[in-house]
C-alpha cells in the first residue's frame, strides 16, 4: 500500500515520482523535535524511513533572541527529499522492490549544510 495522498506530497525525480510526509516528534527535554521523513513510489515498493534529523520551534526559543541560530530550524524542502532519494539509492534502497522499509540514518549536517 502506498503512501495516503491526502497525507504526503508528491515529487518527480529522474522521472520517477514518489510520495513523501514529514511529520515531528514531541519535543524531548530540550525542546528538539525529531523529523520523521517517509518516502515511497507511487507505484508501491519499499518505503524509505529516515531518522536522525532534528528541528526546533522558532516561535519556542523567540524569548531568548541570540541563544539560537537559523542552523537550529532546518526545514525540509523539496530540494532535501531529491537530495534523500539520491542518498538512499546509493545506500541500496530499491524503490520499486517490495519489501521492508529501508532505514537511512542521516544527520543534520549531511543534508541541510551541504555546500552545493
Amino acid at each position: 500500500m502506498t503512501l495516503n495522498k491526502k497525507n504526503s506530497r508528491r515529487i518527480v525525480v529522474d522521472g520517477n515520482a514518489y510520495r513523501y510526509k514529514v511529520s515531528a516528534t514531541r519535543p524531548d527535554e530540550d525542546w528538539n523535535f525529531n523529523l520523521n521523513v517517509t518516502l515511497q513510489s507511487e507505484d508501491g515498493g519499499a518505503r524509505l524511513v529516515v531518522r536522525g534529523l532534528v528541528t526546533r520551534d522558532f516561535w519556542l526559543d523567540i524569548s531568548n533572541p541570540g541563544m539560537k541560530t537559523e542552523e537550529d530550524y532546518p526545514t525540509v524542502i523539496p530540494r532535501h527529499i531529491k537530495s534523500i532519494i539520491g542518498l538512499a539509492v546509493d545506500s541500496g534502497w530499491q524503490p520499486q522492490k517490495t519489501g521492508p522499509s529501508f532505514e537511512l540514518e542521516l544527520k543534520n549536517e549531511q543534508l541541510f549544510f551541504q555546500q552545493d
